[in-house]
């Protein structure tokens, strides 16, 4: 089978998938590697390349900003199809807050400790949780590189997408329409799970499932 190479969220590592099972395909995850201080999303992208063995049939899916950086590589390498969920395929859908966030330089603000006191405000975005799925949510952010959460923070109101050589053929964009945290009023062309919020990976994975088994 081939391999599908799987990214988290900000905050989140491989347990984020523990509901997903897709019939086609062998999962492999990408694990965070520590950014520099310079890195921007893309850059950053190209560090991850080493972990995905090209030599074999393989895509990608990624979640949040992991489903960003799923679409940055697209470009960069050549995955069959690439799954993004609760995610972004290009800067123009950012929700206009981020603009906001930008011009008031907020990423000047953010560090590690702070962003992980903020899990209330956190869970809110992310919707309605049980009780099993938010202790993990939040497990993973206390468990999170302090480091790597204010860079990621900072380089996601950074990001400006290259639409010109993103394969948007190859894209199959999965939004929740109750999703908080990435409005999809604001996406065109992408799959729409009704009730699904910014974790739906974890409470909504037959859907998605199903989604991934029809496409591959």
């Amino acid at each position: 089978m081939p391999n599908l190479y799987c990214i988290a969220g900000l905050g989140a590592d491989e347990r984020l998938f523990r509901n997903l099972h897709p019939n086609n395909y062998d999962l492999k995850f990408i694990h965070w590697v520590k950014p520099d201080a310079k890195d921007t999303l893309e850059t950053y992208a190209e560090k991850l390349v080493p972990q995905i063995d090209q030599t074999q049939p393989y895509s990608l899916l990624g979640v949040s900003l992991g489903g960003i950086f799923a679409t940055i590589l697209s470009s960069k390498i050549n995955p069959t199809h690439v799954f993004i969920i609760s995610s972004l395929k290009s800067s123009k859908e950012a929700p206009f807050v981020f603009k906001i966030f930008k011009a008031l330089r907020v990423k000047y603000l953010l560090n590690g400790s702070l962003l992980k006191n903020m899990k209330p405000i956190i869970g809110f975005f992310f919707g309605k949780m049980n009780k099993t799925d938010q202790h993990l949510v939040f497990k993973m952010i206390d468990e999170s590189d302090d480091n790597f959460l204010p860079w990621a923070a900072a380089a996601i109101l950074e990001w400006k997408s290259d639409d010109e050589l993103t394969p948007f053929n190859k894209i199959v964009q999965i939004v929740g329409d109750k999703d908080l945290v990435f409005r999809y009023s604001k996406i065109k062309n992408c799959k729409v799970i009704k009730g699904g919020t910014h974790v739906m990976i974890l409470n909504r994975a037959d859907e998605i499932n199903a989604i991934i088994n029809e496409t591959s």
